[in-house]
């Protein structure tokens, strides 16, 4: 996992982030408004086989990947490695709402 701010972000070309994802291309992804307190991908696992990126637009909360808990908040960019267990959770107070996409490999 890669952890940055909207500021750090480095585009050239026609890629928003060449020097974590290269020449990748998104292939699905979306914007996602979470209830207070929800944990996205309540399941035991959730992983990819891809990258995925999370740009967190408002709200504050928590990305766990691989059982390590990572606060984020408004204008953090997480990137989740291939094989990466990874799950968002909102805080109660102050939900998130996050774009996310995911890579092509």
């Amino acid at each position: 996992m890669k952890k940055m701010t909207i500021a750090d972000l480095k585009p050239a070309g026609s890629r928003l982030l060449p020097e974590y994802l290269g020449d990748s291309l998104i292939t699905g992804g979306g914007i996602y408004v979470f209830k207070p307190g929800e944990t996205a991908h309540p399941e035991a696992t959730h992983f990819h086989d891809v990258h995925e990126v999370f740009i967190f637009i408002q709200g504050s909360g928590v990305i766990p990947v691989d059982g390590v808990e990572h606060p984020v908040k408004t204008g953090d960019v997480v990137v989740v490695e291939p094989g990466e267990d990874h799950h968002t959770r909102s805080s109660v107070d102050d939900p998130l709402v996050a774009a996310w996409y995911v890579m092509d490999k």
